[in-house]
């Protein structure tokens, strides 16, 4: 913007600096739209970890990356973050599973005691231990 020299009014140089305020306002209503939250269960972050549930967060990890569990017990695997992942057992887990996780939950029981490595096969590695997204069940 500009002052009339004459008359000390305000007037706009350039046609597009009337565009540049509507332009950051729509920006800024989109970032803040963007944040809203959800509950849903097929990855809009309403997941809680609890002593049988983890959790997908952040698209890489786990959560909690650890849960100690009973024999016979039915853990869960909830998508909390809408991204598309697997819960696989890993080289040298005395179980095998290999389940999809692209939304909503996935089970497994765990009959036997021992230490069970898994890991998502789209973010993490396989080995002994696995690497990058990867969990533990310890069943005791």
């Amino acid at each position: 913007m500009m002052r009339d020299t004459e008359t000390g009014a305000l007037t706009h140089q350039d046609p597009e600096d009337y565009m540049r305020p509507v332009v950051f306002v729509t920006a800024v209503g989109l970032v803040l739209a963007a944040c809203g939250s959800s509950t849903s269960s097929n990855g809009g972050g309403g997941c809680t970890p609890t002593a049988t549930k983890v959790c997908t967060a952040g698209g890489t990890q786990f959560s909690p990356v650890s849960l100690t569990v009973a024999p016979g017990t039915t853990v869960t695997w909830e998508n909390g973050d809408g991204i598309a992942h697997t819960v696989s057992s890993a080289t040298g887990s005395p179980d095998t599973y290999d389940l999809s996780l692209p939304t909503a939950t996935v089970s497994h029981q765990f009959m036997t005691a021992g230490t069970y490595n898994y890991y998502c096969k789209f973010h993490g590695s396989n080995g002994t231990p696995p690497t990058g997204m990867h969990g533990t069940i310890t069943v005791q």
